[in-house]
Formats: C-alpha cells, structure tokens, sequence
C-alpha cells in the first residue's frame, strides 16, 4: 500500500525546516570563511574564503525568498 501524499502544510513544514538546516549550515560556512580570511590577511586563500563567504549569504537570501515565496502559494 502505497504512503498518503503529505498535506500541504506537511510540505510548508518540511519546507521551513529544510530553509532553517540551509540557513544554519550557511551561516556557519560563512563564519568559518570569513575566519580563515582574518587567520589569512590578504593571501589567495583569504580572497577565496571572502568569496566563499559571499556566496554563502547569498544562497541564504535566496533560500529564504524561496520560502517566503512557497510560504505564500495558495493551495492548488
């Protein structure tokens, strides 16, 4: 027998809680690079991490749209 399919506000909810695991491991990615930019003042590697940092916040930013985004979809 198949599994029911999860109702929509299962689905926001998993949703949220994905964005929130997103969020959290892009902040952490982004403190850590930015700690080796500060341990590496002005070498590659500090420019690679700043880098790195960046695209952390902004995968973040567009994680947090996307849910904004589904969190007002109406019900189909």
């Amino acid at each position: 027998m198949a599994d029911p399919e999860p109702s929509r506000s299962e689905l926001r909810s998993r949703a949220e809680q994905a964005r929130a695991q997103s969020q959290t491991l892009q902040g952490q990615v982004a403190a850590l690079a930015e700690a080796v930019a500060i341990a590496d003042q002005g070498g590659s590697l500090a420019a690679r991490a700043r880098e790195h940092a960046k695209r952390a916040r902004e995968f973040a930013a567009r994680e947090q749209a996307e849910a904004v985004r589904l969190g007002r979809a109406e019900p189909g």
